[in-house]
């Protein structure tokens, strides 16, 4: 018989490469939902659920991971001894596991486009996400009702991330704003700059809308006029609609599909609206525009910043004899298409 260490080559030998990023994910998350498995192993992005579910059953055949009836897939002894120095960033609880689902399908999702997924920060040199389970014991004062799943560092952005399916989750609107409040940490800034919802493939445009309505509804008071004040006590659980405020920084949204695109659009953001800018004035109020000229005061939407597309709308409605023109991706032209009324005489530049 061989050794233990030769039996260990064997297994390696047999798995692909694809296999034993998964074995690897439940390793670090202990769970995941099993389409979000199939999109782990679909390395090649062919999108044939039935090739991957072939992939997929020597695992559990040979009992690395196992299926339940839930549609929960979860990491064996077996599979947990491929990856003995890995620890579990996230703890299943007594429940049905629906929590630590998202967060591992959020980490799924950005480590199929190459994003590290860490404790901490301070364990990577490069873009990295760090699971809210982790965060929650670097930064205090979180609130518990905090639905995101973890923060990603990208760039200059340290952005809380939301799996948000098809936009229909009770949002905890004032309880988010804990991870905006001031705070540090011995080593660096833990507030975050911004968000980033991560929709269905499928419903972009819908969910894009519908945070925009409800937040236009309440606007004077979640943009203009909304109170400083920052809560170091539980609030009361909210059942309502997803809404942004003005404290949120920005407000990405991007799906698994674009989610590579979008975080590319994140981090070139600055430099592109410099671009645009040119010889123009930069607006005195961040709210009011980007830059403006003589003739027309400019908003720049190059990553389908929502918060953004709010101060938009806000500013066009307000009626105060301005001209106004809005710079966007073509597939936002539903979204800046919302209020047909109030967009006559708006010019609409597709980025």
């Amino acid at each position: 018989m061989g050794t233990r260490l030769e039996r260990k080559e064997v297994i390696y030998t047999k798995l692909k490469p694809n296999q034993l990023e998964l074995i690897q994910h439940l390793c670090q998350f202990n769970t995941l939902d099993y389409a979000s498995c199939l999109q782990l192993l679909d390395t090649a992005n062919t999108g044939d659920k039935n090739a991957m579910s072939y992939v997929f059953r020597p695992l559990t055949k040979n009992k690395y991971i196992s299926k339940h009836e839930n549609g929960n897939v979860t990491i064996l002894a077996r599979g947990r001894a491929l990856f003995p120095k890995i620890k579990p960033l996230a703890t299943v609880g007594g429940g049905s596991g629906n929590r630590v689902n998202s967060i591992s399908r959020t980490a799924a999702i950005l480590r199929k486009i190459g994003i590290e997924i860490v404790a901490s920060p301070a364990m990577s040199e490069y873009e990295c996400f760090i699971p809210s389970t982790c965060w929650r014991k670097i930064r205090h004062g979180i609130l518990s009702t905090v639905r995101f799943t973890g923060m990603l560092f990208i760039g200059s952005h340290k952005l809380a991330i939301y799996d948000i399916g098809d936009g229909s989750m009770e949002w905890q609107l004032r309880a988010e704003k804990s991870l905006f409040y001031s705070h540090f940490n011995e080593e660096f800034d833990t507030t975050a700059t911004g968000m980033l919802f991560i929709c269905d493939n499928d419903k972009r445009i819908e969910v894009a809308k519908s945070i925009i309505r409800h937040t236009m509804r309440q606007r004077k008071m979640l943009i203009e006029h909304e109170s400083y004040e920052e809560r170091t006590r539980p609030v009361k659980y909210a059942k309502a609609p997803i809404r942004v405020s003005w404290r949120y920084g920005h407000v990405y949204l991007t799906t698994p599909k674009l989610l590579a695109e979008s975080l590319e659009q994140i981090k070139t953001e600055e430099t592109t609206i410099e671009k645009l800018k040119s010889h123009r004035e930069t607006c005195y109020n961040s709210k009011w525009g980007d830059f403006e000229d003589k003739s027309c005061r400019y908003f720049v939407n190059t990553a389908t910043d929502l918060l953004k597309y709010v101060y938009f709308f806000t500013e066009v409605k307000s009626l105060n004899g301005v001209n106004y023109g809005i710079i966007a991706p073509p597939e936002d032209i539903p979204i800046i298409k919302m209020y047909p009324k109030i967009m006559e005489g708006v010019k609409v530049y597709e980025y």
